[in-house]
């Protein structure tokens, strides 16, 4: 149906009153004048003639373009809460089966996502797992390795208590199969040059940011100065690479025990 509009004749009075609109007849049948009071009186006037099947538009509904008033519920997307979905299960199918094990299946059966809303945030398997290195991994080394660094007079303790806590109840989720970047890095053989960089990156941030928080205890003569705070930060790194690589069934409690008292040796040389 072809709508067209029906110009309106109005005439203005001179006293500055609203416009009036002629009435138009239709046979006995005549349009009262618009008014504005009128309009104004029936909308302050809610509680009248109340009609509780009456939608109104908000976030989730939208006018359907087929029709002038039909309403329709409206898919509300949101492209960056899928992506992040993706990132979050192929984050954890990594931790769990290294990068040659992660399986696309598991991935969107973890996140819900279709195959179509994978493929279109990420071109392939290696660009999903550039994005885990890129995002997710400086995550996970803040999270569990730098942040309890922040605002400590004496990191020794701290960096002791990381230890401890791997063979007890308070060990971080994120560590339950081992170290996520030890994963990535056991498998970098089979990644293409690119994404080895990438992962060698991540552990630079890291000793990177060990090293700052060495070098602030040295400054607070918690740990000696004769020592070099980006060599100390690689040792470290390097001790807790080789413990969390190793298979979780040969990561028992003798094993455990054994790391930390030649942690906490180590850590004790530290001091001035």
């Amino acid at each position: 149906m072809l709508l067209t509009s029906r110009k309106k004749q109005w005439n203005v009075t001179d006293t500055g009153s609203y416009p009036r609109f002629k009435t138009k007849q239709y046979g006995s049948m005549s349009k009262e004048p618009f008014s504005f009071s009128a309009a104004l009186s029936r909308i302050s006037r809610p509680d009248e003639n109340p009609d509780d099947d009456v939608l109104e538009v908000g976030e989730s509904m939208e006018l359907d373009g087929s029709s002038e008033t039909a309403l329709v519920p409206k898919r509300v997307r949101n492209p960056d809460a899928t992506r992040q979905k993706l990132l979050d299960a192929a984050f954890g199918e990594i931790r769990r089966a290294g990068f040659g094990g992660a399986s696309i299946s598991n991935i969107l059966e973890q996140s819900g996502c279709t195959k179509g809303a994978l493929y279109h945030h990420f071109s392939g398997k290696a660009k999903l797992v550039n994005a885990v290195i890129e995002e997710c991994l400086p995550g996970y080394v803040d999270d569990v390795w730098l942040s309890d660094l922040e605002g400590a007079d004496d990191i020794l303790p701290v960096l002791m208590g990381q230890v401890d806590r791997l063979g007890g109840e308070n060990a971080p989720d994120m560590l339950a199969g081992g170290c996520p970047l030890a994963r990535l890095a056991s498998g970098a053989g089979e990644l293409d040059e690119n994404l080895r960089k990438r992962i060698d990156g991540v552990y630079r941030y890291w000793r990177r940011g060990l090293a700052s928080h060495i070098g602030k205890a040295q400054f607070n003569k918690t740990v000696r100065t004769d020592i070099e705070p980006s060599a100390v930060a690689e040792f470290i790194i390097a001790s807790l690479h080789g413990f969390l690589t190793r298979p979780p069934a040969l990561r028992n409690l003798e094993t455990q025990d054994s790391f930390a008292r030649e942690f906490a040796r180590y850590l004790n040389n530290l001091r001035p």
